[in-house]
């Protein structure tokens, strides 16, 4: 697949490219001889739906791009049939291009480029592995959503369960429970009670005590007078 491109346009290319390599998460080097047009635009579209481009270039038109890159390794990439897939962030683009990659033996993998730093095909591979922003950020989106969802859960059973509760004791006969100040006045009432009590029985014991001194008293007056009568009767004979 050829591109013709005139001089204007291969000035912008290579202003407009420059650009891209400053601001590239990743950008993967492959080799496209073989795909069919349908393939190329197959992969054309995954890519682009993943955030990234997928783009022919022409070798010239690199060189020009990396004249100033001292990168030796990556610029030995731009031999043959140049293909570039490249995003943003630094997992799409390889992760698409190797997908496609394994259904489709005609795409290889030379390579590529991340933060200025040199990516060799087993590099591409092994980011290729990584999860996607897209696949992050479903993570992150699950991982806040399942505990809100567990606690709505949580809080709406426990809700529903305390009503049956309240329910049931609400057929219950069950005497209102008393507040601490009436249970102190009873408990003060009961004692108060206990010690009047107390207070009776011990006026009652007095009493008692009082009688029987009378009684014992009275006793010893009757046995004086007796003993005097006595003497009396005594004395007369």
């Amino acid at each position: 697949m050829r591109i013709n491109m005139k001089k204007e346009q291969k000035k912008q290319f290579v202003k407009d490219f420059k650009d891209i390599l400053n601001n590239v998460g990743i950008l993967v080097v492959t080799h496209y001889s073989g795909l069919k047009t349908t393939q190329t635009d197959e992969l054309r579209l995954k890519i682009k739906e993943a955030g990234g481009k997928f783009l022919i270039v022409k070798n010239s038109l690199m060189k020009i791009i990396l004249k100033d890159n001292k990168n030796k390794e990556f610029k030995s990439l731009f031999n043959g049939p140049v293909a570039l897939a490249y995003s943003e962030d630094e997992v799409s683009a390889a992760k698409v291009a190797v997908n496609f990659s394994k259904d489709n033996d005609k795409l290889l993998i030379l390579g590529g480029l991340s933060n200025d730093k040199f990516l060799e095909k087993q590099d591409v591979l092994e980011i290729a592995l990584l999860p996607s922003l897209d696949e992050i950020r479903a993570r992150l989106v699950s991982l806040i959503q399942t505990p809100a969802k567990n606690i709505a859960y949580a809080l709406k059973f426990s809700a529903n369960k305390l009503a049956r509760v309240f329910n049931e004791y609400s057929k219950l006969d069950i005497p209102e429970e008393k507040t601490e100040t009436e249970a102190k006045t009873e408990e003060k009432t009961e004692t108060e009670a206990k010690t009047e009590e107390k207070t009776e029985t011990e006026a009652k014991t007095e009493e008692k005590t009082e009688t029987e001194a009378k009684t014992e008293e009275k006793t010893e007056t009757e046995a004086k007078t007796d003993d005097k009568q006595e003497s009396k009767e005594s004395s007369d004979n």
